[in-house]
């Protein structure tokens, strides 16, 4: 046999092989998004397939096991009620991981010069995400993330891990520098409905006395950053669906997650329920059994705001 046609055979072996290995491998599914996008109810969705585990927001895990940060509505606590700490699924997972220099949330800011450019224009866009998850403390963080998506795969036995943080520099992050497949969801919604969501929570609290426009503005910022980590990863590893799409058609929407990803199909659930759940974070409502339909409450805002409607359909649009 010629050295040539033992190479062509190598090389089609390898990779075969790296085929199978990869499909055997834990892969963490990150939902991007906006705040007020519904997330939440697409992790709760997702988190109804016997193939994965839906753990919340993992970039808030530190915050509540400290006690610190968004999370005091329900006293930072596992969605199974106890404390993360004294949780007995969180505290296998933690078991050797959680130490002094235990950290879960990267830095960055969404609103620097640089990355508004890049986001905007797609100037250097790759070096400038670049230089952002190679902070020496992302990578740090990025490490810690790597050890509790192992140790939760191996705890639950799932082929599947969801992380329901938001965050799209993190997502970006953990696609270049942990050793497990990443899958991105980039979950839009109308930035209208997120500006109004935005502020009636913020009204309910008592935290910000932000308005609608500079509301309106920030949303969209953040949007053209996803987006610029999403045209970064490729369109391989990612897949992008709508708030609307999902709570109008959730059968159609999960067909097609499960098709991208190699989840095998399963029914769409009627009502977001928690059902012995372990997640961090979230909205408040995840806490209330609720049919699944659409929040349109918004669009009665706007018809007294006709400038803000008008700049909100021309965001979406850009």
């Amino acid at each position: 046999m010629y050295y040539k046609e033992i190479y062509i055979l190598v090389y089609f072996a390898a990779n075969i092989f790296e085929h199978l290995y990869m499909q055997e491998k834990l892969t963490v599914i990150y939902i991007i998004s906006d705040r007020r996008s519904g997330s939440t109810l697409l992790e709760n969705m997702l988190s109804k397939s016997r193939e994965i585990l839906s753990v919340g927001e993992l970039a808030m895990l530190k915050g509540h096991i400290y006690k610190e940060g968004p999370g005091e509505l329900w006293n930072w606590n596992c969605s199974c009620g106890k404390p993360v700490m004294q949780c007995e699924f969180w505290s296998k997972v933690l078991k050797g991981i959680y130490d002094d220099n235990f950290e879960t949330k990267i830095t960055w800011q969404y609103k620097s010069v640089q990355l508004l450019l890049s986001s905007f224009t797609s100037i250097n866009s790759k070096s400038t995400l670049q230089k952002l998850i190679n902070t020496k403390r992302n990578k740090q963080t990025v490490q810690v993330l790597n050890e509790v998506y192992k140790a939760l795969g191996n705890i639950s036995d799932k082929k599947f891990i969801v992380d329901s943080s938001k965050d799209p520099i993190q997502a970006l992050a953990i696609t270049k520098c942990v050793d497990i497949n990443v899958k991105l969801i980039w979950l839009t919604r109308d930035l209208r409905a997120i500006t109004f969501s935005k502020l009636k929570r913020w009204k309910q609290n008592k935290r910000s006395d932000k308005k609608p426009l500079e509301t309106l503005i920030d949303s969209f910022r953040y949007k053209k950053v996803c987006n610029a980590v999403i045209k970064n990863v490729g369109e391989k590893n990612t897949i992008k669906i709508s708030y609307e799409a999902l709570a109008e058609k959730p059968q159609q929407q999960l067909d097609n997650i499960c098709a991208k990803f190699g989840l095998a199909d399963y029914q769409a659930p009627e009502y977001m329920e928690l059902n012995n759940d372990h997640t961090i974070a979230g909205t408040p409502g995840r806490f209330e059994k609720k049919v699944i339909a659409a929040d349109n409450s918004w669009k009665d805002f706007y018809k007294q705001h006709a400038m803000l409607n008008a700049l909100g359909k021309v965001f979406n649009a850009l």
